[in-house]
């Protein structure tokens, strides 16, 4: 009995086997991993647009950008983009709209991370892929002395570990007034929380060096200063607790400082803080309000810059009365510092599209391919992802966006999206649209009227019918009578004639039954 059963398990199990081989072989796998996008327009930011272009993609990486003849491998899934533009998806510098709250209740927060605050069911990463949005930094906001650490999302998935690609990307610093504080407070705050780090530093080093030297007898005991010196060479990332984990990384360079400034007079604090701690390779400031007036100490910093959402900034002269408006950007760029621009929050409809605030560039003089660049490559470079994201160039994520129009045009939609070559967004399957915007069915089409000639037909048959008075064979009354007159006869009968009837003319006490039977006067 035994042997029978291992006979038929043992094909079963090389049955079993060879399917499982078949699946995960490249061959196999081809038809989900590469997918050949042809016909469209292709933007590629980095470099000259190419009409009716083709661009491969493999695990969800470019392979190959180039002409209409561009060999398509020949079992990849082709998508037809013919009357469309392929465009890198936007990047969005800086936003907290992702968390379930912009900062923490503490003003000092550095060992907090974004990651625990991400809220993938918000509709913020819904409309951000309806509004071509690919790539997102999503940082704490600006209410803050020291807030927690920001990462690289991307707008889908079901839960923060999905949608994160990149952690540790840079700590929030805020040099402007949090809410409560005045200019004293705040910068006082700030300066305690790396004096306190240092300190803590100081001893870890002193004790590792102890520990050491407790380990090798040819270690001999050193002073303090010394003591701290050679430790600071062994310390550990184990040797790191919670509360100044990302504090370290901070100072050693493995995170970026971003820096608010919302006023000019906020930016000499941030610029010596940078130069103090030797942060040049990896600030970055987040300007606001007047903050333009400070460009010639940024341009010296080489520093690159996040604008606010509202790029104009209006100010009204103390003399005439006047209100003297500033495009912001205009600024920067006259200057030669390298900036990101970021959609409103709470402004206009029109502000709130990464493509608009572009085009407000263009209307500047800013050319079209440069305001592309600001909000794609341009962005993912000052977020220090421009090597994986932001254009489309071989080897780098296939974030890509179809549209109907120029990405810059108001007019234009987004109508696929595709992050890491996978079909995240489609207009046509869009069910929160479909709500807002149901298709009206078409109305029937009234019927053809009737012909003159067919009518009277139609007439002269059914008069020649009543004419010739051919009438089933039975009782009278089975006779068709037309709805109005029998409904006339019936209200007739039911009502009384209120005429009084003379003595001559009264009816039998009993009425006949058939009163159409009854015999003429002639015949009495």
């Amino acid at each position: 009995m035994f042997s029978m059963n291992f006979n038929i398990i043992r094909p079963l199990t090389w049955v079993i086997v060879t399917v499982l081989f078949l699946m995960a072989t490249p061959m196999a796998q081809a038809n989900g991993n590469k997918v050949a996008f042809t016909g469209g327009t292709v933007l590629t930011v980095s470099g000259s647009v190419i009409d009716e272009g083709v661009i491969l993609v493999e695990d969800g990486i470019i392979t190959a950008v180039g002409e209409g003849d561009t060999e398509i491998p020949y079992d990849a899934m082709e998508v037809d983009c013919s009357g469309m533009i392929l465009a890198p998806g936007f990047v969005d510098p800086h936003s907290a709209d992702g968390l379930d709250i912009p900062n923490e209740n503490l003003a000092k927060a550095p060992f907090v991370d974004v990651f625990d605050a991400i809220d993938p069911s918000r509709f913020f990463f819904e409309d951000s892929l309806r509004n071509g949005v690919t790539t997102i930094h999503v940082i704490q906001g600006n209410n803050c002395v020291v807030g927690g650490v920001s990462r690289i999302v991307h707008p889908i998935g079901l839960s923060p570990h999905e949608m994160s690609r990149q952690a540790g990307v840079a700590m929030k610093l805020s040099t402007s007034p949090k809410r409560g504080y005045d200019r004293l407070r705040q910068l006082a705050e700030l300066r305690e929380v790396f004096s306190e780090y240092d300190r803590w530093r100081e001893d870890l080093a002193e004790k590792r060096f102890e520990q050491e030297a407790d380990k090798d007898d040819d270690l001999e005991p050193l002073p303090p200063e010394e003591a701290r010196q050679k430790g600071e060479e062994l310390i550990r990332d184990e040797d790191l607790d919670d509360l100044h984990r990302n504090l370290a990384h901070l100072v050693d360079g493995r995170l970026g400082a971003w820096i608010y400034c919302g006023s000019a007079s906020d930016v000499a604090p941030a610029l010596g803080l940078i130069s103090d701690r030797g942060w040049q390779k990896n600030s970055v400031l987040v300007l606001g309000g007047d903050a333009h007036l400070a460009v010639t100490e940024i341009d010296d910093s080489n520093l690159s810059v996040i604008l606010d959402a509202d790029l104009m900034y209006r100010k009204r002269d103390p003399i005439s009365g006047d209100l003297i408006e500033t495009f912001i950007p205009d600024i920067y760029r006259d200057a030669g510092v390298k900036f990101a621009i970021q959609p409103s929050r709470t402004g206009s409809m029109p502000e709130r599209f990464l493509g608009y605030q572009a085009a407000r560039l263009v209307r500047s003089g800013v050319s079209p391919e440069a305001a592309l660049r600001i909000v794609t490559l341009g962005a993912a470079e000052i977020c220090g992802v421009g090597d994986r994201y932001g254009s489309i160039e071989v080897g780098k994520v296939a974030n890509l966006v179809m549209w109907t129009g120029d990405p810059l045009d108001l007019t234009s939609w987004v109508q696929k999206v595709w992050v890491e070559g996978i079909l995240a967004y489609d207009r046509e399957k869009d069910a929160r649209l479909e709500r807002l915007f149901p298709e009206v069915p078409e109305e029937p089409e009234p019927p053809a009227p009737l012909d003159d000639s067919d009518s009277s037909a139609e007439d002269g048959d059914g008069s020649s019918a009543d004419e010739d008075g051919d009438k089933p064979e039975g009782d009278e009354k089975a006779d068709p009578q037309p709805l109005k007159e029998k409904s006339t006869e019936k209200v007739k009968k039911e009502a009384p004639d209120k005429k009084p009837v003379p003595p001559e003319d009264k009816p039998d006490d009993k009425p006949d039954d058939n009163p159409d039977d009854k015999p003429t006067v002639g015949g009495l």
